[in-house]
């Protein structure tokens, strides 16, 4: 990016037994005379690193200016996620041992505040 004006990328994690749970905010400063602001937000979105097969399955995510307006200095960022697992098992007690399927899920919340200063 040019005429004072870069693109950041920011984001807190939350790691359990699902992996590494990311939320991620990509926003855009421009800089005039010394000061930088950040003037918009570009994206927000989860991202999931999980060894044990979970997914995102629904998410939600908000980004505020603390100040009310933009540009600013400060944003928050706060958002809920749903993530699930297959679970595939074999029912002993079936004469031909079926496949059933179970579903995992679980409900998580995060949130932030980032400021240029």
């Amino acid at each position: 990016m040019d005429n004072g004006r870069s693109q950041y990328i920011v984001y807190r994690e939350k790691e359990n037994d699902f992996g590494i749970l990311r939320l991620y905010t990509i926003f855009e400063t421009q800089e005039e005379n010394g000061n930088k602001e950040i003037g918009k937000v570009v994206g927000k979105y989860w991202d999931i690193m999980s060894r044990s097969g979970w997914y995102i399955e629904n998410q939600h995510v908000v980004t505020i200016s603390t100040t009310g307006n933009f540009p600013t200095t400060e944003i928050e960022t706060g958002g809920t996620v749903t993530i699930v697992k297959n679970r595939v098992y074999r029912d002993i007690n079936s004469l031909f041992f079926e496949k059933n399927y179970e579903f995992i899920r679980k409900n998580i919340d995060l949130g932030y505040r980032y400021s240029l200063y």
